[in-house]
């Protein structure tokens, strides 16, 4: 059935392919549940004038049209499809993947995607990025992130906390602890997930803070939360909530790549640590050899973490410039001059 499919989406992609590629349309084909820097680029594209932005997802039944007569499909994740269709040499596909860095081992699937370039965000990540992509390294280019240049723009984060406040009135004057945990490959670990942390002990410990509980894209909807906490399921943008929080605790996700971008303390609480290296993807560089902050294997250690005074700010420094470089707000030029 998969053949067919894919036999009857190049039969519709080449017969789209009689209608002239569009000189200034750019598409952008969103394959994962969050913009990230898919959607940073498109914002400059139409603030910048001058170019047909389609944003699309698999689901369009324009789909195929757009692929055939665009200018430049970008991507924000792998679409297997896409390797069966026989693009136009004046179409340009693009991958600028939807995480940051080079934390979590990924990548390998050996699809032949049809990828012009893929996209980066430094020289320090670049040759893993490229063993992920199995691309040549020239293949791969340090332009920089969309999204890390929309993060380190300065923004009015009173407005931000005073808009938060009124969606969430339990928040008003308290600190702002986000827990965002990534998920595991393994759905009996993910159920198991929140039974890691003690909600009620976190709130004894810290009375002046809420916590906030944003779990994965992939997980949303799995688990229920207790009262005393608040689920940003409705917030699609985790990385935006960062920006008023005063912590973010995570284990193995790359938003801790964003945190220490905006320079927004973090406490890694990494309590499967073991069965995380034995069972699930690794790292490609440790984070005992480069973190962006204090490493709790236990509940215990975490509250202490969360306790103590944030000493870390050269780590998140360091961290930061490792796995985003450094931004300076010219990443979507860099990436326009590709066309």
């Amino acid at each position: 059935m998969r053949r067919l499919i894919l036999l009857a989406m190049k039969i519709v992609f080449i017969a789209s392919r009689v209608f002239p590629v569009k000189k200034t349309k750019i598409m952008l084909l969103k394959n994962f549940p969050v913009w990230g820097s898919l959607g940073a680029f498109g914002d400059f594209l139409e603030r910048r004038g001058g170019w047909n932005v389609v944003r699309i997802t698999p689901r369009s039944p324009l789909l195929l049209f757009h692929l055939a007569t665009a200018r430049a499909v970008f991507l924000n994740n792998n679409f297997t499809p896409l390797a069966a269709l026989p693009f136009s040499k004046r179409t340009k596909v693009v991958q600028l993947w939807h995480a940051d860095g080079a934390l979590k081992q990924w990548g390998g699937d050996e699809t032949p995607y049809p990828y012009d370039a893929v996209v980066c965000a430094g020289e320090h990540i670049l040759p893993y990025w490229a063993e992920a992509f199995q691309l040549p390294a020239e293949h791969v280019l340090p332009l920089g992130s969309p999204r890390m240049d929309e993060l380190a723009q300065p923004c009015d984060t009173v407005k931000l906390r005073a808009e938060f406040d009124a969606r969430y009135p339990a928040c008003k004057g308290k600190r702002l602890v986000l827990y965002a945990p990534t998920f595991r490959d393994d759905p009996a670990q993910n159920a198991a997930l929140l039974s890691h942390f003690d909600f009620a002990t976190f709130s004894e410990h810290f009375p002046d803070a809420v916590l906030l509980v944003r779990l994965h894209p992939k997980m949303h909807g799995e688990y229920r939360l207790p009262a005393a906490v608040i689920d940003m399921i409705s917030e699609p943008d985790a990385a935006a909530l960062l920006r008023i929080c005063d912590c973010l605790i995570t284990d193995y996700s790359s938003l801790c790549v964003e945190a220490a971008v905006m320079d927004v303390p973090v406490v890694l609480y990494q309590f499967d640590v073991a069965d995380y290296m034995a069972n699930e993807r690794g790292f490609y560089v440790p984070f005992r050899t480069l973190a962006p902050g204090p490493i709790a294997n236990t509940f215990d250690e975490l509250l202490a973490s969360l306790a103590a005074p944030d000493t870390a700010k050269e780590q998140r420094r360091a961290f930061a410039e490792f796995h985003a470089g450094v931004p300076d707000g010219k990443s979507c030029e860099r990436i326009l001059e590709l066309l």
